[in-house]
């Protein structure tokens, strides 16, 4: 294990954690937000990587530079299954749980150029 994929539980990484469980039992959609740097993914890949395999299907799909819809709409195709012409889904039983995460893309930079040190608008 890198030093950086390391969890030293605090208050918040627990409370992190028991969100993102009770969130995923209760099949309500969950985004973090947060500074770069601050644990999100390794908090979120960690509990992902140790779900039960039976009940779960994770899927992560990282962003980068060169990333676009096609491939992003393969990586989310090819774990489901075809349950008939137009419909997919995880494997019966299991729920389907998507991590996305952007890796060096400088999506952020990217957004200040276009948008202005705010970002984007309303």
């Amino acid at each position: 294990m890198k030093p950086t994929e390391m969890i030293v539980p605090t208050n918040v990484t627990t409370m992190q954690t028991y969100f993102i469980i009770l969130y995923l039992q209760n099949d309500v959609p969950l985004m973090f937000i947060g500074p770069t740097g601050t644990g999100k993914s390794t908090i979120v890949l960690n509990l992902l990587l140790n779900l039960p395999k039976e009940k779960y299907l994770p899927n992560i799909i990282n962003f980068s530079a060169r990333s676009s819809s096609n491939i992003t709409q393969e990586m989310i195709m090819t774990k489901l299954d075809r349950r008939r012409k137009g419909v997919y889904g995880p494997a019966m039983g299991k729920k389907y749980v998507i991590f996305i995460g952007k890796y060096g893309c400088g999506l952020d930079r990217r957004m200040k150029g276009v948008y202005g040190p705010e970002g984007p608008g309303p």
